[in-house]
């Protein structure tokens, strides 16, 4: 049944495709990402790392990204023409090009960069990343020390402290200018085609809830004349199947999302297509704090319920799961840092001194019993000691948890994710740890885990810019990607416990386990974010991690690749390892 609805997915795709193409006329890709119909596309409400992608095709920031002449993707102007920067790393002034139009025409004004940039940084809006404008320095009234001038088309940026990533920044989506008079705080606005005006290469004509997003050539952006690509097909599907069959069948001509036990044929009959490119990222399970884990007849602190949590983290053969369960060349797991994040000092803090590592037994076979990983034997130890009951013992290889409460599952069916969850799962059954397992659609997991409803989760966190602070503000306490609720309040979960409904606002955090989490991490993260001797900050990065890892809210499996595939009639495509895709410049031949 399953690939019959494919197989009349991709027909319909098919119809819809010829007729979008004969209507436009020129070359139309189509593609399908996987992750099914976005939470949102408006710019400034996103973090999702495939809506990115279908935002990144209607609007541009003042930086971007294009092709150097060794024909390498690098970060360079876009809106701007140029930028200078003052000699103390604080100040920044964009000159915009001349004649920027908006896509129905009108002209763009320095002056909505700063409108559209304070819209995103509102407290009203509550963006999941409106603290990246804290980076900016503010004026008396509250609002950004932007100060823009129509007439000359410049804006002049202040910052707190001096940032070497901010350029990256404002090629970042959440810093996209958009007509402000027309959106609202929802992000309704961005599903409206004749509201979705921007500034990108390609302008939106149809938003089709669970069908497909379509866009055509902006004849108003500035480097048109260099834009091949007639339309684009976004088609939305969280079915691996459906998308396999599009692309086999040539419905479109690039995909991710691919369920592993298809890598081996693939690479066999499509040489060369099939990619597992680059990605900055990390691949993790995730814990509610407030999830009381405590077992029966014995009430655990909230410090012990981080060791049982990271306990259960630790179970899990990490080797063997990138080798038999992903097969994608993804990279095990030893902390939350994935391999090749900076911190300005050094390029790869995986492997720099004074970093710590959390997994490093974790395809080692135990002496105790040779059915067991060392680092599930210190697992199960660990939950001993902390009074669960279980019967059996690790040396007969047999050993049992009864008293471990039963955790509820989510996960979104994308990629891998079912086959990584099922692995997870049967790990802890072997030890008598159950949970029920909710498969969700992405849009609504996303939605879930906002509302605090999620007792646990899969998750990914795939770099905006390569620097650890990327990864360290997910979890600063209003941060709306916080998914475990550290330093924040329970939100809509009811099934808290006496002792576990503060866990998030309580003195349970840092090294010594007796910080509020803004005391033992927030501050650790502005730290970092001002400190500009390099081997203190790399210290203090070290340690965030250590604080973050000690919690249990967290524990990575992965560090990313990014299974694609695309036809060999598609050039140009620009794939960052930050998993941004890019079409401005790409063609068919």
């Amino acid at each position: 049944m399953k690939k019959i609805v494919a197989m009349m997915l991709a027909l319909m795709m098919v119809l819809g495709m010829a007729s979008f193409a004969s209507a436009e006329g020129g070359q139309v890709v189509s593609t399908m990402m996987g992750g099914g119909t976005p939470l949102t596309m408006d710019p400034a409400l996103n973090s999702a790392s495939v809506s990115g992608n279908y935002i990144r095709n209607a609007f541009v920031g003042l930086m971007g990204h294009s092709f150097d002449a060794d024909g390498k993707a690098v970060l360079s102007p876009e809106l701007a023409e140029k930028v200078d920067m003052s000699a103390d790393g604080l100040t920044y002034t964009f000159t915009l090009r001349q004649g920027l139009k908006w896509s129905d025409g009108s002209d763009f004004k320095a002056s909505e960069v700063a409108s559209s940039w304070n819209r995103a940084a509102s407290p009203d809006l509550g963006a999941d990343y409106g603290f990246l404008f804290d980076y900016l320095a503010k004026n008396a009234d509250g609002t950004l020390n932007v100060v823009t001038d129509d007439t000359a088309g410049t804006v002049v940026v202040t910052l707190v402290n001096p940032c070497a990533y901010f350029l990256d920044l404002c090629a970042f989506t959440t810093f996209y200018p958009v007509k402000v008079e027309l959106t609202d705080i929802q992000g309704v606005w961005a599903t409206n085609p004749a509201t979705y005006i921007g500034t990108g290469p390609f302008v939106m004509t149809k938003y089709a809830v669970d069908d497909v997003i379509t866009y055509v050539k902006n004849p108003y952006y500035w480097d048109a004349a260099n834009v091949k690509l007639a339309g684009i097909n976004s088609y939305l599907s969280e079915d691996n199947v459906a998308i396999l069959t599009a692309y086999e069948n040539n419905t479109v001509q690039y995909i991710q999302s691919i369920d592993p036990t298809e890598f081996a044929r693939l690479q066999t009959a499509y040489p060369g297509e099939l990619v597992f490119a680059d990605n900055l990222g990390t691949w993790y399970l995730l814990f509610n704090v407030y999830k009381d884990v405590s077992p029966a007849g014995k009430q655990l602190t909230e410090q012990e319920q981080a060791k049982a949590r990271f306990a259960l983290g630790q179970m899990v053969n990490r080797y063997d799961l990138v080798t038999y369960v992903t097969q994608g060349g993804q990279i095990p797991a030893t902390g939350f840092y994935p391999q090749g994040l900076s911190d300005a000092s050094n390029l790869n803090v995986r492997a720099a001194e004074g970093y710590g590592s959390w997994y490093t037994e974790t395809a080692d076979v135990s002496d105790v019993n040779e059915n067991y990983t060392k680092d599930q034997v210190t697992a199960a130890q660990t939950l001993i000691d902390l009074g669960y009951a279980y019967t059996g013992t690790l040396a007969t290889g047999d050993l049992t948890f009864t008293d471990f409460p039963s955790i509820e599952f989510a996960f979104n069916n994308a990629g891998s994710n079912a086959l990584v969850i099922q692995y997870v799962q049967e790990t802890w059954n072997k030890f008598g740890i159950t949970g029920t397992i909710n498969t969700e659609a992405w849009a609504t997991l996303q939605q879930k885990l906002k509302a605090g409803n999620a007792e646990a989760a899969r998750m990914g966190w795939i770099a905006d810019f390569n620097d650890v602070v990327n990864f360290l503000e997910i979890f600063i306490s209003n941060s709306g990607n916080n998914y475990p609720r550290l330093g924040r309040d329970l939100g809509e979960y009811t099934k808290a416990t006496d002792v576990s409904k503060d866990a998030g606002m309580g003195a349970y955090w840092g090294l010594e386990g007796n910080q509020t989490w803004v005391d033992a991490y927030d501050s650790l993260v502005t730290a970092i974010k001002a400190e500009t001797d390099l081997t203190k900050r790399s210290a203090l990065a070290a340690q965030a991690e250590k604080v973050l890892m000690a919690t249990g809210g967290v524990a990575p499996m992965y560090y990313y690749t990014q299974p694609q595939m695309t036809k060999p009639s598609v050039k140009n495509l620009i794939c960052l390892n930050t998993g941004d895709v890019i079409w401005t410049y790409a063609s068919l031949e």
